[in-house]
């Protein structure tokens, strides 16, 4: 039993540190490119995250607005959430032109609506 447990561990120490990829590479790279010169919100959530789920509200009447809202599962692209530096879920980061300009790591959709705005004003 004992050593059972042992391989789950080192399982999932190699998962989280990167020495396994589980994501689509090419669908990240092409991610990445297609954010050149762009402003846009990257969320990074996850299906099992409720704060993520909290957060929808939010972001749906953001894209009403106008706003650009980019979803990524890190369940389902855990390279690019690697490429991000993500530690926290929800993670939004902010693109201006192609570039990080910030981001807001856990739930606060004040904050969300307020930078999310004031990157496309």
């Amino acid at each position: 039993m004992r050593a059972l447990q042992l391989l789950i561990l080192l399982s999932l120490i190699a998962l989280l540190s990167g020495c396994i990829d589980l994501g689509k590479g090419e669908h990240s790279q092409k991610i990445i490119k297609d954010l050149e010169g762009k402003t846009v919100v990257i969320v990074f959530y996850a299906d099992w995250c409720k704060y993520c789920k909290a957060l929808e509200p939010t972001l749906n009447q953001l894209e009403k607005e106008g706003i650009e809202i980019i979803r990524i599962n890190v369940d389902e692209h855990p390279e690019l959430a690697r490429k991000f530096g993500i530690r926290g879920l929800p993670t939004v980061v902010y693109i201006k032109d192609g570039v990080e300009v910030g981001r807001t790591i856990g739930y606060n959709p004040e904050e969300v609506v307020n930078k999310a705005r004031e990157l496309y004003h």
